[in-house]
């Protein structure tokens, strides 16, 4: 909202005005501020007139955590937790004996799926995420399929076999998948579009001592390049080349 104090107290003024001329009163107990920046002083409450504001490190904002280090694992880590719960809300049917496969894989990707990958589009995943997703992913899968008979025995049903089993990309490829169905949805946005204005804009200040975080753009551009794609970003304007940049992406091994 601001990036000064005396911005943020004419920001909330403001708020506060407009949200009484429409009959609004703000709650102050389940308002809240978080701080992004280097400045270690503002470690208290804020008060703003019979206001008092609670400083938090992160808070839940339309499903998704948002935090002041923009760590995308703590997101993961709430995904998981939610998809957990609703695996083992739906354990007994995929331990059942009487529902097919088929329709335990169905169970998997309607209620179980869509609530570990709320808001993925927008993930910047380290290689650590995309393991224990990838875990958690398989451990349903091996419930739903079991062992297989090798040569008289019983053994685990290796990676492969799971997906194959499954008739779907593992989670990391779905990930990517999406990710880039919603790069292109963002660049053909208008020019006033928030997302494309953010995408699109180059911060003036220089990046601090050290390696740089990875960004999201990074991770888009990191996977267009394994499949040959220069200039996404005018590639991506062309909607019909990029759904056959999207089939490519799907047909190939190492997205």
């Amino acid at each position: 909202m601001a990036r000064t104090i005396p911005g943020l107290n004419e920001a909330f003024l403001n708020l506060e005005k407009c949200a009484r001329s429409m009959g609004l009163v703000i709650n102050h107990e389940k308002t809240v501020y978080i701080y992004s920046g280097k400045d270690t002083t503002l470690h208290h409450d804020l008060a703003k007139g019979n206001y008092i504001f609670k400083r938090v490190d992160n808070f839940k904002y339309l499903g998704t955590m948002v935090n002041k280090m923009n760590n995308r694992s703590v997101e993961v880590n709430a995904r998981l937790t939610m998809a957990i719960r609703a695996y083992y809300g739906l354990q007994n049917h995929t331990k059942s004996r009487i529902i097919s496969r088929n329709t335990k894989t169905l169970l998997y990707k309607t209620p179980i799926r869509p609530v570990l990958t709320y808001g993925a589009e927008t993930w910047v995943l380290s290689k650590q995420d995309e393991h224990r997703l990838s875990i958690f992913e398989r451990k349903i899968l091996r419930r739903i399929y079991g062992p297989v008979m090798d040569c008289g025995r019983w053994r685990i049903r290796t990676n492969q076999e799971l997906y194959q089993q499954c008739g779907e990309n593992d989670f990391v490829k779905f990930f990517k998948l999406s990710r880039l169905r919603w790069t292109e949805h963002v660049i053909c946005q208008d020019d006033d579009d928030l997302s494309r204005r953010v995408l699109l804009s180059k911060p003036g200040e220089k990046r601090a001592r050290g390696r740089p975080r990875l960004r999201w753009e990074d991770d888009v551009e990191e996977d267009v390049a394994r499949l040959g794609c220069r200039n996404w970003k005018v590639v991506a304007l062309n909607r019909e080349g990029w759904r056959k940049l999207l089939k490519e992406a799907e047909a190939h091994p190492g997205l």
